[in-house]
């Protein structure tokens, strides 16, 4: 909350000014008036205590949560698991650590045919005919 603050100096050659610490809200604005500054005895103005602004309120706005980097290697570079890939996917065919697969980004064109491919876990599993998804020990149905 901002507030209005009059300051009054005793000083016999200016009139007391009004001072304003921090603008105002439209809505919210306390103004202090001073009759006449001039009947107060010096002693006693100097004895009063400068009036103090209240304490200001601290607002912490919300913000997005800062995406977190991601951590890997980029599209197109050897994996051998998809934590290794920045994008999550590793696919390619070669199960063996001497036969990697390829990181692939997650955004890219798949076409919509469901082919079968032989998992290295050595069950089927269906996917795209250009975007397997993951390793694989042979295009096909396993044996």
């Amino acid at each position: 909350m901002a507030w209005t603050l009059l300051l009054v100096w005793a000083c016999r050659t200016r009139p007391p000014e009004a001072v304003e610490v921090s603008p105002a809200p439209a809505a919210v604005a306390d103004v202090v008036e001073v009759a006449d500054v001039a009947e107060v005895p010096a002693a006693e103005l100097a004895a009063v205590e400068p009036p103090t602004a209240p304490a200001a309120e601290v607002v912490v706005e919300p913000t997005a949560p800062t995406p977190t980097p991601p951590t890997g290697v980029a599209a197109g570079a050897p994996c051998l698991t998809s934590a290794e890939c920045a994008s999550g996917v590793c696919e390619g065919q070669g199960c063996a650590d001497d036969a990697p697969g390829a990181c692939a980004p997650l955004m890219r064109g798949c076409t919509r045919d469901l082919r079968p491919y032989c998992g290295c876990d050595g069950a089927t599993f269906m996917s795209s005919g250009s975007c397997p998804g993951r390793r694989f020990s042979a295009r096909g149905t396993c044996p």
